[in-house]
């Protein structure tokens, strides 16, 4: 049993209305020098909670400023503004560059047309006026010819992490892996080993074997075994290493139980080679510690580092 595929910004916002009545969508639509996102880069924001970022600073907090006054007050079938800033002399930031951020208001009147749109590859956004949101079908991602839209996916794909184990360095660790963006898969033997609440985005997998779910994920995906049970997270690394592939394999534990686990897989099958692909300890010797939540953060930077790398190297 899992939960539902990591959504994009469209159901999101849906959901967001359901509870809060209306959100602004902010989104860099152009950026000349430096700044501290991309084009391209969002955040949700409601009167009172955010989702994602870009960029923060001044000129986040002006953004959502605008959106704030924009939910209080909305005009027009279809409100958004266009915030032109240079980050310098407007905003106090050091990058120095120059930004548009598009501001577009979604509430109750909106959601049959963002339901309409939640199954798009990407969205074209108008940049003014009172047209709605279309299909941007297989346009590239940007702005548009005409330059009177942006052409945003509903969403971005991350890259699959599995994490074995739902206990307390799991718990801390889940939204930092969604923070990354990435596709967590968040795997135990029981539902009720996981929180009630879990971070917009992950899927809980229950699973009674979960050697089964790292069977079948994908060759690209970052498996992190950190289960109650030492001969589970055994099974599970057995699985992974002679499987079919992967992109990144982290084992929680300590020197010692890498050499058992080293020595027992080895005398299982799994060659050198393969072997030395296992991560253990996973995360940063730097961040030391047993505290669920330093453990968790040192993971999350690892990860972070594999990440950047696999990103360099495609």
């Amino acid at each position: 049993m899992a939960d539902q595929a990591r959504p994009g910004w469209i159901e999101i916002v849906r959901d967001r209305i359901a509870s809060d009545g209306a959100v602004v969508r902010a989104s860099l639509v152009g950026v000349k020098g430096s700044a501290p996102r991309e084009a391209g880069a969002m955040m949700l924001i409601t009167e009172h909670d955010i989702w994602q970022t870009i960029g923060g600073g001044s000129l986040e907090f002006e953004v959502m400023r605008r959106a704030r006054a924009m939910l209080a007050v909305s005009d027009g079938p279809w409100p958004r503004q266009v915030m032109r800033a240079a980050l310098g002399p407007d905003m106090g930031q050091c990058c120095g560059g120059q930004v548009r951020v598009l501001l577009e208001y979604f509430g109750p009147e909106q959601e049959e047309t963002l339901a309409a749109l939640a199954g798009c590859r990407a969205v074209i956004h108008p940049l003014d006026g009172d047209q709605p949101p279309s299909d941007a079908g297989d346009a590239e991602i940007g702005m548009d010819r005409a330059s009177k839209g942006f052409v945003a996916p509903v969403a971005v794909p991350g890259r699959p992490v599995f994490v074995y184990g739902a206990g307390h360095i799991g718990r801390a660790l889940a939204p930092h892996l969604v923070a990354l963006q990435l596709d967590l898969h968040w795997v135990d033997v029981a539902m009720e080993r996981f929180p009630d609440e879990v971070p917009q985005g992950a899927r809980r997998v229950v699973a009674a074997d979960p050697t089964v779910i790292a069977a079948h994920a994908p060759a690209d995906s970052l498996h992190l075994v950190i289960t109650h049970n030492h001969d589970l997270d055994e099974a599970i690394c057995h699985r992974i290493l002679s499987g079919g592939g992967f992109a990144r394999l982290g084992l929680i534990g300590s020197a010692t139980k890498a050499a058992r686990f080293r020595s027992r897989l080895g005398k299982a099958g799994i060659d050198p080679s393969t072997l030395d692909r296992l991560v253990c300890p996973v995360g940063l010797a730097s961040i030391t510690g047993k505290h669920p939540a330093r453990v968790a953060l040192s993971i999350a930077a690892g990860v972070a580092i594999w990440q950047q790398e696999l990103d360099e190297t495609g």
